[in-house]
């Protein structure tokens, strides 16, 4: 018997409508349970190292809002996923009003304002930072002079991150010369000068920290949540807290043009050797570069951040110390500006306590990650190389127990 043509047509229209159906209902059933895994479910986005070269174009997706200081900061190695504004909204976004000597935070949590003993009952009760990600905090000191008012350039900028849950640490100190791209501006720059560029167009999410964080995502590919700035009033008035600090210079230091904090030098000078220093005079050797390289500079400060993490544990730890933290930040708030709390502070400087000597990675941009040129206006700058940054932060951000795949950097010869 033959089958008329229009029944077997028929058929081929059932048979896809049934096909079209069930694929739209399996796909239904999977978003539905997509959806009820992510509200259960806080899955870690894939870690990329992206975002390196300075002069890529900008294709960041738009800013999410600012991360709660309870919330978990998210893993790092990831491509930013705060985006730059639109260039054409900076442009038209009001300047930043200078506000004296004052760095409070803008937009962020304000500590309490009274010290009492229930402060420090407060502070006592905190445990170390417990979320297992891991989390960055980018620590910049500004050049703030008497009788200036603001904006500042950075003088320091070190990345500090810690992973929780694979109890190491890694320090990146980052040149102030490092040519940048500006996430949201038309034009590049030293890396150091993101500050006043951030203050001065009043950039959303913080100002000159907000686009710092966010010019530090873009060019090295690390995700940053958090930010402290400190001027040097308060890098000395903490040192003062804690007492004397051991340094070990390998050789002399002599430096004719030290800046005196009035728009005048004067010489310093440190012998080779083991010494215990003051905090006027701890701050001398880590700001010094004259007579040698930023590179070496930055090599100093990492040393006095080592020192200082030891200086602090033979005196019994964070613990021992805070009967002093809420006095202690009564004095230096005003100097700080920071999107942490005070106990998220502590906290997080407990959890670096736990973490041994030997699983805290240091690390530095140097000579071997960049090569030297002149900008459009004749100075000196560092222009990034993306393959051996990537490089460099893989090897400090390694799991523990892994063995460093990069070699041994050579000696740097000359200076910037």
């Amino acid at each position: 018997m033959r089958i008329p043509q229009w029944v077997v047509f028929v058929w081929v229209i059932v048979l896809a409508a049934g096909a079209v159906g069930g694929t739209a209902l399996a796909y239904r059933i999977a978003r539905d349970r997509a959806a009820e895994l992510d509200d259960v479910l806080d899955l870690p986005q894939l870690p990329q190292l992206t975002g390196l070269n300075p002069f890529a174009e900008d294709v960041t997706p738009p800013t999410p809002a600012p991360l709660d200081a309870e919330e978990a900061p998210a893993v790092v190695l990831t491509e930013p996923q705060e985006a730059a504004p639109d260039p054409a909204e900076v442009a038209a976004a009001p300047d930043v009003e200078p506000s004296g000597g004052d760095l409070a935070p803008q937009g962020a949590a304000e500590p309490a304002a009274d010290t009492t003993d229930a402060d420090v009952d407060a502070l006592a009760q905190l445990e170390p930072w417990d979320d297992p990600r891991r989390v960055t905090v980018l620590l910049m000191g500004i050049d703030q002079r008497e009788g200036e008012t603001g904006p500042f350039p950075t003088d320091t900028m070190i990345l500090l991150s810690i992973d929780p849950a694979g109890k190491t640490a890694a320090v990146l100190t980052i040149p102030r010369d490092l040519w940048v791209e500006f996430p949201g501006l038309p034009q590049p720059g030293k890396i150091n000068t993101a500050m006043i560029r951030g203050d001065q167009i009043n950039y959303p999410g913080g100002g000159g920290p907000a686009l710092a964080m966010r010019t530090v995502e873009r060019n090295l590919g690390v995700k940053v949540q958090y930010y402290v700035v400190i001027n040097f009033e308060v890098f000395t008035e903490v040192i003062d807290a804690i007492g004397t600090v051991e340094v070990c210079p390998p050789e002399p230091i002599d430096d004719d043009q030290y800046p005196d904090g009035s728009y005048g030098t004067i010489s310093i000078h440190f012998d080779a050797g083991c010494q215990e220093l003051d905090s006027e005079r701890l701050l001398q050797y880590a700001r010094t570069r004259h007579g040698n390289s930023d590179i070496d500079r930055s090599r100093r400060q990492q040393e006095v951040i080592m020192a200082v993490r030891d200086r602090v544990l033979s005196a019994g730890g964070v613990i021992a110390l805070l009967p002093r933290v809420p006095a202690l930040w009564e004095s230096v708030r005003e100097n700080v500006r920071t999107n942490l709390s005070l106990q998220d502070i502590v906290r997080l400087a407990l959890a670096a306590e736990g973490i041994s000597s030997e699983n805290i990675r240091q690390g530095q941009i140097t000579f071997e990650e960049v090569y030297l040129q002149q900008s459009p206006e004749g100075e000196d700058i560092l222009v990034p190389i993306s393959t051996d940054i990537r490089l460099l932060i893989q090897d400090l951000f390694r799991p523990a127990g892994a063995p460093s795949q990069r070699p041994t950097p050579a000696p740097e010869a000359g200076g910037s």
